[in-house]
């Protein structure tokens, strides 16, 4: 499927590339010649054709539960909480013990999640060590609202070397909730595991409809922490319930356009800003290399047998954002060889994503989303990734990009 993409440069003229995201051909841009390359078509997930997960994960999320001392207004735990097992520390040292029967080889990248993940701060103390000590190379992460640290906490992140991601929606931080930093004992912390850590935490922000001017979330964090904070985003707000869908995530097309103009004028100025610089690496390589939409998995790589999420009590879940006693539970770690994802929907089976010129930086949205959710998600990635797409072709080409349709006229290699 091609499209064609109408470049218009600063004295009006306007030229034209063609694309096409199946294939990742693109004609009107010079770009290195690469090697060709045996592509391997990517396992997809659907109801009728669940997946299962490996014995040898390279990537370990860990659950500790949905619990959390903040209610943001667009949650995407939120329909989830009354599915989470309630664990006990008795269940941490039944995960450790469980763990020598099932998993083969050391995870590069364990992640504690919550909730909130300090909510469980004695859990955490028994179980961080432990995986430290039985996969020591392993890389560590947690994501926290930073209401939680203590000097104790701080003490323990540096000992275990765990990477911080601190969610702060800055200049929209009532949507998450109260704000740490107007607390001074909690802004205290937060500014000393920013100094303590510097380079190794980054601020996250969610993009929502009443929060997405991107120079406004930079100056409202360079005003309180300079400017060589590191910012990152979450990206946009998914709508996973009708406060969502009707709330925050509600943009309407002016609003629509909006954001994909605040992210591409964000990166067109910085093609690293708000930690993007891989997503524009890795697109532009997509296209030096002609990656196939068929080696994509979903944007969350949950998908994959080797990405897993189980919680205190050895349930396998969706995804970490997911509950253990509803749908979202797909097996047990005590029976690995029948676990079946079969809450989750490939791209590659919804007819959108396949007509769409931005598959392969969307890559699906949500898997799990379903019916207006998934359609107000699908619009809101869609200009957010635009964004992306139009800084990509514009540090490519010094043109900006002003309309994207449907090709109606053969590429000229097939036509050759």
């Amino acid at each position: 499927m091609w499209f064609d993409l109408s470049m218009q440069a600063r004295n009006g003229s306007e030229s034209l590339i063609r694309y096409n995201p199946h294939t990742s051909e693109i004609e009107g841009i010079t770009l290195p010649e690469a090697p060709e390359q045996d592509w391997a078509a990517m396992p997809r997930a659907n109801k009728s054709n669940p997946l299962g997960k490996s014995r040898r994960p390279r990537t370990l999320k860990i659950q500790m539960g949905l619990s959390c001392n903040y209610a943001c207004s667009y949650c995407n735990q939120a329909t989830q909480i009354d599915d989470a097992a309630i664990s006990t520390l008795g269940d941490v040292e039944r995960f450790l013990i469980q763990l020598e029967t099932w998993i083969e080889a050391a995870p590069e990248k364990i992640e504690f999640w919550g909730g909130e993940p300090f909510v469980y701060w004695a859990k955490l103390k028994r179980l961080v060590p432990a995986l430290a000590a039985r996969f020591p190379e392993a890389l560590f992460s947690i994501i926290t609202n930073g209401s939680l640290l203590s000097r104790e906490k701080l003490d323990f992140i540096a000992r275990y070397d765990v990477g911080i991601g601190l969610s702060h929606d800055g200049p929209g931080q009532h949507l998450r909730g109260p704000d740490p930093l107007d607390d001074p004992e909690k802004c205290r912390w937060i500014e000393t595991l920013l100094k303590d850590r510097d380079g190794q935490v980054s601020i996250n922000t969610v993009l929502t409809r009443e929060n997405y001017s991107l120079e406004d979330i930079a100056t409202w964090f360079g005003d309180r922490f300079g400017k060589d904070a590191t910012l990152a985003l979450e990206g946009v707000v998914n709508t996973y319930d009708a406060a969502t869908l009707f709330g925050s995530g509600a943009f309407d097309e002016d609003d629509l356009g909006k954001l994909s103009d605040e992210v591409f004028y964000a990166l067109a100025n910085d093609p690293s800003a708000f930690g993007l610089g891989e997503r524009l690496r890795e697109f532009t390589r997509s296209l030096i290399d002609r990656r196939p939409v068929t080696a994509l998995g979903q944007k969350c790589g949950m998908d994959r047998e080797d990405q897993i999420a189980v919680d205190l009590q050895g349930n396998v879940m969706t995804c970490q954002n997911t509950g253990a006693k509803g749908a979202h539970k797909i097996g047990h770690v005590e029976a690995l060889n029948d676990i079946a994802l079969d809450t989750a929907t490939h791209f590659a089976f919804r007819p959108e994503c396949m007509a769409c010129p931005i598959v392969q930086l969307c890559k699906g949205s949500c898997m799990f989303l379903e019916g207006e959710f998934f359609v107000q998600s699908c619009r809101n990635e869609y200009a957010y990734n635009l964004g992306i797409l139009r800084a990509v072709l514009f540090h490519l080409t010094g043109l900006m990009l002003v309309r994207v349709e449907p090709s109606v006229q053969a590429s000229a290699a097939r036509s050759a």
